[in-house]
């Protein structure tokens, strides 16, 4: 279950963006006016293109003057602000729901701070690039094609030309180690798709239950009220390690388990064979 589309409309297409820069406040501006051909000349966009943005909602319209629309300060920073989002893959409605926002009184902050919460990276482990020659070396024999084909479908690495990137070089390693035990890599790979699934059920399960239960009173709104926005940005951050904390914990309960019915069944059978032989 996802978040509320109409939450995410704002929030899923915010980036980490310095939005100041491109001046969305306009009131300390000295006045300055510009036909829609000067304008065009000032913010390097085509007369038709800001005419298209007007029609889209998210450039106001001149003020017209007898025949001719003057345009002012505020419109060449509002484009500059457009183009900006555009090229860093915005879409129109976004932007116009971000400048709803903002004349509500939503600040940049606001929902930066949403957006952080929601698609800052979950783990603390970096990608690493290793060398396909490492790699070789770290499973021998056990890295066949059909392992290397089962590995990038579950994107624990992909190939970049000579070398390969690591999405997680905790969980190679591991699985080296216990290549080198004896354990086949296909099987274990088997097995980490097996808990992926269920993992993603159970995150989805967690994070429905912000959804449900946190943004479900704004469905209606295209942006939460802004005094509302810091205690669900915290609340997210704050599922965070609690979600890590559940899955360890009853992760840890899970294999303890399972060692004991399994693993204690095998030692025990070892044992009394042992013995029968020391007889």
């Amino acid at each position: 279950m996802k978040f509320p589309s109409n939450i995410l409309n704002i929030i899923e297409h915010y980036l980490p963006i310095s939005i100041t820069k491109t001046r969305i406040n306009f009131d300390n501006e000295h006045d300055k006016e510009f036909t829609v051909d000067e304008l065009a000349r000032e913010s390097h966009v085509t007369v038709r293109n800001i005419r298209a943005y007007q029609d889209k909602g998210i450039l106001p319209p001149p003020l017209i003057r007898g025949r001719t629309g003057v345009y002012s300060n505020k419109h060449l920073s509002r484009l500059n602000t457009i183009v900006n989002l555009l090229q860093r893959g915005y879409t129109a409605n976004s932007i116009r729901e971000l400048f709803d926002g903002i004349d509500k009184g939503v600040g940049i902050q606001e929902l930066i701070g949403i957006e952080s919460a929601v698609t800052s990276p979950w783990g603390n482990e970096e990608p690493q690039t290793i060398s396909l020659a490492k790699l070789t070396k770290m499973f021998g024999s056990t890295l066949t094609p059909e392992a290397i084909g089962e590995a990038i479908d579950l994107q624990i690495f992909q190939f970049e030309g000579s070398n390969v990137r690591v999405n997680s070089m905790s969980t190679v390693k591991a699985a080296s180690e216990l290549t080198k035990l004896g354990i086949p890599l296909m099987e274990m790979l088997t097995i980490i798709s097996m808990t992926r699934k269920n993992v993603e059920h159970v995150a989805n399960e967690m994070v429905a239950l912000v959804a449900n239960h946190v943004l479900a009173p704004y469905e209606d709104s295209a942006v939460p009220p802004k005094d509302e926005l810091p205690r669900i940005a915290e609340l997210i951050w704050r599922l965070r390690p609690l979600a890590e904390v559940a899955v360890k914990a009853e992760l840890a309960r899970a294999m303890e388990k399972s060692a004991t019915q399994i693993l204690a069944d095998k030692l025990e059978l070892i044992l009394s064979s042992n013995e029968v032989d020391a007889k």
